[in-house]
């Protein structure tokens, strides 16, 4: 890349968060000052970014021209699927709020956003006790969605009963009802650079937005996700932000044995339930290989090949430590994996459950809760996030935690399948449901 496209991409990307250095995303750059202006090189654009007058429009244009706003109803539905909208909706009256606060966080051009008020509106009946704010950087986009016009592909996983009911027919397109509309607050915001909205929500979707980001970046954002969760509240991320990350299968001697990564934690106060074990992820299936690759072309979230490498070494260096009871150190060790991927579920599952051993259990829940958001059916982060929110002194979160982690422990599921050669799920559901009959017994 040529010193003046490296200061463009460094531009976009201290505006708006968006990375493009990698090779995947380079491309993207270039093509976009050419949808800008034919003809237009990086210098050129450069001069035009620093005018005194025109800069700052240019530089709105030019974010507009890189950013992906790929999206449908309905995308990733099981994860939409599994929301609780009536146990929210009790969240937010028991904090003294009449409807469910959610955000949709990078909302492109809407789709989401009114999938989110379409769910609601089933699930809870007219008047929708809903409240939601839906922002993205891009005006563009932001007009397309108060529009509420899409096609046939935006629409393509919308069932004909729904249609009917939320949707009005014009031509080739599908208008949004008023009554979902209603429901909808569209706004500008940059998750990068502004702070978080108020109030605080019941429900954050923040997916698949973090796979634009550096490391950096991406633990800025999810500090100011969090400080916009309600006590209790739920942050759902993109299954491209978890999958874009995952480590490659091995390739030589040069990668630590995966058998390393099979482990169990004792010692301290973390073992007093028993001796929980627990493997580290295992080698990418060949499906989720191909997603995150597919993920890493369209969005351009390829970590530095020095910084996967290093991570199954950090992780393999903090489980030997939690194993042998030196919790600090696993503690820095996860700290490593963490500055080159933010979103490791297995590296904040490790870090929360050391910090859980050392007594810390507030640390110890803000790291489960990590774990949750980049994986909600990682069950055995969910009973640990139980004991944690114990030590804590928050009694209704570990019921909610326990009880997450009974609702996922599935030998059917393919994580769970693979825990199931290290651990004894019965004794996991058996453990959560002793602690909620204590729980209860103490209320």
């Amino acid at each position: 890349m040529s010193d003046a496209l490296e200061q463009l991409a460094d531009l976009v990307r201290d505006r708006s968060g968006i990375a493009l250095h990698g090779r995947h995303r380079i491309h993207s750059l270039a093509a976009a000052l050419e949808k800008l202006e034919p003809g237009l090189d990086a210098r050129g654009a450069l001069r035009r970014a620093r005018h005194p007058v025109g800069g700052r429009a240019f530089v709105a244009a030019l974010l507009e021209a890189v950013a992906v706003h790929e999206t449908f109803f309905f995308r990733q539905r099981e994860d939409l699927d599994a929301l609780d909208w009536r146990a929210l909706l009790a969240r937010a009256q028991a904090a003294g709020a009449p409807r469910v606060r959610t955000w949709v966080a990078g909302c492109s051009t809407g789709e989401e956003a009114y999938t989110l008020a379409l769910l609601a509106s089933e699930a809870l009946g007219e008047p929708v006790p809903l409240e939601l704010l839906a922002t993205d950087l891009s005006r563009a986009a932001l007009a397309r969605a108060e529009r509420g016009r899409y096609g046939a592909r935006s629409m393509r996983h919308v069932e004909p009963a729904l249609r009917a009911r939320h949707f009005e027919q014009a031509g080739r397109e599908w208008v949004v009802g008023e009554p979902l509309r209603r429901l909808v607050r569209f706004a500008q915001h940059n998750l990068v650079t502004d702070p978080p909205p108020e109030p605080r929500f019941e429900l954050i979707l923040c997916r698949n937005v973090l796979i634009y980001f550096e490391p950096a970046t991406v633990e800025r954002v999810m500090r100011s996700l969090e400080r916009a969760l309600a006590p209790g509240g739920e942050l759902l991320l993109g299954a491209a932000d978890r999958l874009c990350r995952l480590p490659d299968a091995p390739r030589g001697p040069a990668r630590p044995a995966r058998a390393a990564r099979a482990w169990r934690l004792r010692g301290g106060r973390a073992g007093r339930a028993g001796h929980e074990r627990t493997p580290g992820a295992e080698p990418a299936s060949r499906r989720w290989r191909a997603a995150r690759d597919e993920a890493a072309a369209d969005a351009g979230a390829a970590a530095g090949a020095a910084d996967r490498d290093a991570s199954p070494a950090a992780l393999a260096a903090a489980l030997a430590a939690a194993d042998a009871g030196r919790l600090s150190e696993a503690i820095a060790a996860t700290e490593r994996v963490l500055a080159a991927d933010p979103l490791d579920a297995d590296a904040h599952f490790i870090r929360g459950v050391a910090q859980l051993g050392g007594g810390d259990g507030p640390a110890a829940v803000a790291s489960l809760r990590r774990a949750l958001y980049v994986d909600p059916s990682f069950a055995l982060a969910a009973f640990q996030l139980g004991r944690a929110c114990e030590l804590a002194g928050d009694a209704p979160a570990a019921r909610r935690a326990y009880e997450q982690a009974l609702r996922t422990l599935s030998p059917d599921h393919e994580r769970q399948q693979r825990l199931a050669a290290t651990v004894d799920l019965a004794d996991v559901a058996a453990a959560c449901g002793a602690r909620l009959a204590a729980l209860a017994k103490a209320s």
